[in-house]
């Protein structure tokens, strides 16, 4: 688990952040609270919020992790939180899975609980993922459904791909999404400025590898002016 949060960390530490800067966290998609176990420990004076689809993961994410505060969401928008709540909006694995529509709705409902001059975290599978897979994983591609190879799929260029396997809820499922997409449409889905993209960030064999994207909103309507830990 540090193996994926060391990256993370990273990412904010080249941007002028760190995960012990931030007093109000919010883990989005926070399954069993894997990750939010070791936010427990690595951020002990921070308030730690988590909200899942699943209500199982969430009671999981409550026992592993007892001084945060988990809820249980609907698969759509609105979150319980009021505005501007927190200072860092931290999702792993959420955008890899749910379909366009789905993502446009919750960029915009997550930079509207994040506080001005905040900061959302989240990950992605681009074409980097699909080379990875392609190369060491091939076996696990044919799920994505592709229409013909992974080159000949990166070079049409179709920016948002998207499968949902059979008996799955439409809107979860399985999305490659390139990096000129994310840079040239999230900041208009979300209202937030793109800070980072970094390919390849870290490792998920045999699952190739996700791509971390750094978004901060605007601090009192000025053009970029950042929280700084």
């Amino acid at each position: 688990i540090m193996n994926q949060i060391q990256p993370l960390e990273m990412a904010l530490n080249r941007n002028g952040w760190s995960l012990q800067g931030f007093s109000s966290i919010l883990d989005f998609g926070c399954g069993p609270g894997r990750l939010s176990e070791q936010l427990c420990w690595l951020v002990p004076n921070a308030e730690l919020y988590g909200c899942d689809v699943d209500p199982m993961a969430v009671a999981e994410a409550q026992h592993s992790c007892p001084r945060g505060n988990f809820h249980a969401n609907e698969g759509m928008p609105p979150l319980e939180f009021e505005d501007a709540k927190f200072d860092l909006v931290w999702c792993w694995g959420v955008f890899t899975n749910i379909s366009e529509n789905s993502q446009k709705a919750w960029l915009k409902e997550l930079a509207r609980v994040l506080r001005p001059g905040g900061v959302l975290l989240s990950t992605t599978h681009s074409y980097e993922h699909l080379k990875r897979m392609a190369i060491f994983s091939p076996d696990h591609i044919d799920k994505y459904k592709l229409p013909g190879t992974v080159d000949e799929f990166i070079d049409s260029e179709c920016g948002f791909h998207y499968v949902s396997p059979p008996n799955w809820h439409p809107d979860y499922g399985w999305a490659v999404i390139s990096k000129d997409y994310v840079t040239n449409n999230w900041p208009d889905y979300s209202g937030l400025s793109m800070v980072e993209y970094s390919e390849g960030a870290f490792e998920t064999f045999p699952e190739g590898c996700q791509d971390i994207v750094l978004m901060s909103k605007k601090l009192n309507g000025t053009a970029d002016t950042l929280i700084q830990p």
